[in-house]
C-alpha cells in the first residue's frame, strides 16, 4: 500500500532534482566500480598472457639453443677429412668412438645416391623412409618430423650436408635425437605448468606422454570439444608470431602461450592454470560484487545492450582491411567443407616479396597490396567458391564439386587480374603470388581431413615459393 501511494506522489522540482542526482550518483558509483573491476581484471589477464608468452619464448630459446648446438656439432664433424673423404670405414671408426659423447641416439651418413652407412650396426635401416633420405640430400640443414624407430622413444633426425675439399656436395651426416630427452630438458626449466610442442599441422612432437607422440595424436582433435581452444591452436598454427590467450576448457580456465620454433615451425606451448595469476583478483571482485548487486536491476538494460553488442561483434566475419572473409570465417568454412560429401580442393596463397613492399614502400602500400590481391582473388576464385584471408599475407580458396575445371578457370582469371594490377599506372609495387593445392576426391577410399589438406597445400605453396626465390637470385 505504501508503495502504491508513493508511486502517485507528485514530486516538487527540488525533489525531482534530488532523485535525479541520486540516480546519477548510483550510476557513477556503478560505472566507476565496473571500470576499476574491468581495469583490474584486464591488467591481470594481460599479466597472465605476458607471463605465459615469456615462458613459451624461453622454452623456445632452450630448444633452439639445443638444436643450434647439435647442428654446430654436426657441421664441425662434416668439415673433418675423416668424414668428407667419404670412406665408410674411416667414417665408422671415427664416429663410433665418439657417438656416446655427441648426444645422439645413433648416427648415419647418406650419400648422393641415397645409400646409407650406419655407425650403429644394431640399427635397422628399414625404418628410414625414402622421403627422409631425399630431404637430407636436398637441404643443407634439415630436421625431420617425429620419427618412430619402434624403440618406444620418438626421435627426430638432424641432417647437415657434407662437402668435399673442392666444395662439391657428397652426402649428409645425420644424427637421431631423442625427443624424450629433448622434452626432459625443456620440462626442467619450469616446475609448474605444462610444456609441449606440436608440429605445423598440430601433431604432438614433445609431450610428457610419449605414447601421444608415437601415435601422432593431433592437438586439434584432443581439444575438439572446445571451440575456443581449437580456435586458439589454429591461430597459433597460422602465424609465426608468439600468441597467448586466456582460455576456458571444460570447468577450468588456463593461460596459454604458443611460440614458433623457426627451425621447423614446431609450436612450443606453455600452459598454466588461471588461478596462479588471478587468485588475488577474485577476493577484490567479491567485495565489489556485494556493492554492485543492489544496482543490477537498475542497469539491466545497459548489460543487455552490451551483451547484444558483443554478440553482434563476435558474429562479424569480415576482414576489415580486405573486405573478404577473416580468419574466423576461414576456419568455419574449412570445417564446413571438411563435412561436405563431395570432391573438394583447398588452395593456399602467399604474396611474394610482401615484406619487401612493407619495408621499402611502407605499411600503407603493403595494405594496398593486400587489398588489391583480395580483389583479384574475389574476381577469380571468388566466382567459383569461397575465398578468405586467413592471416597476414596468407589467403585461402575452397572449391567443391568439379574442382579441376573450376581451378583452371580461376587460376587463369587470377593471373589476368594480377596482370591488370601490375600494368596499372601509379602503382609502385608488382603483385606476385605463390600457391599450393590439395584435393580430396569423393571416390577416394583414403579419407583426408581438412587439417591434412591445409598442411599439404601450405607445404606445396612454400615449395613453389622456394622455387620463386631461387629463380630471382
Amino acid at each position: 500500500m505504501k508503495l502504491a501511494k508513493i508511486n502517485h506522489i507528485n514530486f516538487s522540482l527540488k525533489e525531482k532534482i534530488m532523485w535525479a542526482c541520486t540516480v546519477i550518483a548510483l550510476l557513477i558509483i556503478f560505472s566507476v566500480s565496473l571500470y576499476f573491476s574491468y581495469l583490474t581484471y584486464s591488467a591481470m589477464v594481460v599479466r597472465g598472457e605476458t607471463f605465459v608468452s615469456e615462458r613459451s619464448d624461453a622454452l623456445k630459446q632452450k630448444i633452439s639453443s639445443t638444436l643450434d648446438a647439435k647442428f654446430a656439432l654436426l657441421s664441425y664433424i662434416t668439415s673433418l677429412p675423416e668424414i668428407y673423404e667419404m670412406d665408410s670405414k674411416k667414417q665408422q671408426e671415427y664416429l663410433c668412438n665418439k657417438l656416446n659423447s655427441l648426444g645422439f641416439k645413433y648416427m648415419f651418413i647418406v650419400r648422393n645416391d641415397y645409400s646409407t652407412t650406419f655407425v650403429n650396426d644394431t640399427v635397422d635401416e628399414d625404418y628410414l623412409d625414402e622421403e627422409l633420405l631425399k630431404y637430407s640430400i636436398a637441404n643443407y640443414k634439415y630436421i625431420s618430423d617425429p620419427y618412430n624407430d619402434e624403440s618406444d622413444d620418438p626421435i627426430t633426425i638432424l641432417t647437415v650436408s657434407i662437402y668435399d675439399k673442392f666444395g662439391q656436395k657428397t652426402g649428409a651426416l645425420c644424427g637421431a635425437l631423442s625427443l624424450s630427452k629433448l622434452y626432459s630438458e625443456m620440462n626442467e626449466m619450469f616446475k609448474s605448468g605444462i610444456s609441449a610442442a606440436i608440429s605445423q599441422n598440430g601433431e604432438y612432437v614433445l609431450y610428457e606422454d610419449v605414447s601421444t607422440v608415437l601415435s601422432q595424436a593431433n592437438a586439434l582433435n584432443t581439444y575438439s570439444d572446445s571451440p575456443e581452444a581449437v580456435q586458439f591452436i589454429s591461430k597459433g598454427l597460422a602465424t609465426p608470431k608468439t600468441v597467448s590467450g586466456h582460455i576456458k576448457y571444460h570447468d577450468n580456465v588456463y593461460f596459454v602461450g604458443m611460440s614458433d620454433l623457426n627451425y621447423c615451425h614446431w609450436k612450443i606451448i606453455y600452459i598454466m592454470e588461471d588461478d596462479v595469476i588471478m587468485r588475488g583478483v577474485w577476493n577484490i571482485f567479491i567485495i565489489q560484487s556485494i556493492a554492485i548487486v543492489m544496482m543490477i536491476l537498475t542497469f539491466i538494460l545497459i548489460f543487455s545492450h552490451q551483451y547484444t553488442a558483443i554478440k553482434t561483434k563476435n558474429m562479424a566475419y569480415t576482414d576489415p582491411l580486405t573486405g573478404i572473409g577473416n580468419a574466423q570465417k576461414c576456419h568455419e568454412m574449412l570445417n564446413y567443407f571438411n563435412d561436405l560429401n563431395d570432391t573438394i580442393m583447398l588452395i593456399c596463397f602467399d604474396l611474394n616479396k610482401f615484406k619487401e613492399i612493407n619495408d621499402t614502400l611502407g605499411h600503407q602500400m603493403g595494405d594496398d597490396a593486400l587489398k588489391s590481391f583480395a580483389r583479384c582473388l574475389m574476381h577469380s576464385f571468388g566466382t567459383e567458391g569461397y575465398v578468405g584471408r586467413i592471416g597476414g599475407d596468407e589467403f585461402i580458396a575452397l572449391l567443391s564439386g568439379d574442382v579441376r575445371p573450376k581451378y583452371d578457370k580461376s587460376i587463369n582469371l587470377l593471373n589476368e587480374e594480377i596482370e591488370k594490377v601490375n600494368s596499372a599506372e601509379g602503382i609502385p609495387y608488382k603483385l606476385s603470388v605463390s600457391y599450393g593445392t590439395s584435393v580430396r576426391l569423393l571416390d577416394n577410399d583414403a579419407y583426408k581431413p581438412i587439417n591434412a589438406m591445409y598442411y599439404e597445400a601450405d607445404k606445396n605453396m612454400y615449395e613453389l615459393k622456394k622455387l620463386y626465390h631461387d629463380s630471382i637470385r
